[in-house]
């Protein structure tokens, strides 16, 4: 099967950002994945935004991921030729889900985000209103999506995929990466939020072990790959 990660490798994907494991997972080779222009530009501003400018990207999203993921699906699926095909895509949608539940907290925030997603997470573990079986893929967007792609060739390094089912992979999701840049007006906030002096002076006091622009360093690292070849 091509799916994108057992629990098992993502688990150990994840784990591999901590720091006594570290030189092993940046020692692993990764796949390249197609990153339109207009999303590295997006994910640029959106770094800036929450970095430099103490801004949140608006939650709940707009277009949250499962409902960018569900509008992909049924507008690619009559496009497939074969059950077979379908059933990949079925997979790989499924494993970017995956992917983003388990890895949101972990890798995709920047620290300013944290004292957010605390707050957000709490609710829908305590099933507040209008968070009833909610999760990170019915409240998050495009833009945390947008930073999961960048940092996934480095993720599906660790899975033991095959060279074919790779190469297949990397097409599937570079063909989502372009999909989600072409409608990046649709899913992408045009404005992000301002938080009040309480939540900058509460969220600067949030230790986090995730390096600050983890998504975006690596963007940048791949665009500096890219530009070399």
């Amino acid at each position: 099967m091509l799916y994108i990660a057992t629990s098992y490798s993502l688990a150990y994907s994840l784990c591999a950002n901590c720091s006594n494991q570290e030189d092993e997972f940046n020692a692993r080779p990764s796949i390249r994945i197609v990153i339109p222009d207009n999303l590295k530009a997006l994910l640029v501003d959106d770094w800036e935004y929450v970095t430099k400018n103490n801004q949140l990207v608006p939650l709940p999203a707009k277009g949250p991921v499962s409902t960018i993921l569900d509008h992909y699906f049924e507008e690619e699926k009559p496009k497939r030729a074969s059950a077979s095909d379908i059933d990949v895509l079925e997979e790989v949608v499924a494993g970017i889900r995956e992917y983003f539940e388990k890895s949101l907290s972990k890798i995709l925030l920047y620290q300013f985000e944290r004292q957010q997603y605390q707050m957000i997470s709490n609710k829908w573990e305590s099933g507040a209103e209008g968070y009833v079986n909610k999760g990170p893929c019915e409240v998050y967007g495009a833009e945390h999506l947008a930073r999961l792609f960048a940092s996934l060739p480095e993720l599906i390094a660790q899975t033991g995929l095959s060279q074919q089912a790779t190469q297949r992979l990397r097409e599937e999701l570079s063909k989502f990466s372009m999909w989600l840049s072409k409608h990046s007006d649709r899913y992408f906030s045009a404005k992000y939020d301002a938080p009040s002096k309480e939540y900058i002076d509460k969220a600067k006091g949030v230790n986090s072990q995730d390096a600050p622009g983890t998504a975006t360093a690596r963007l940048f690292e791949m665009d500096k790959q890219d530009k070399s070849d």
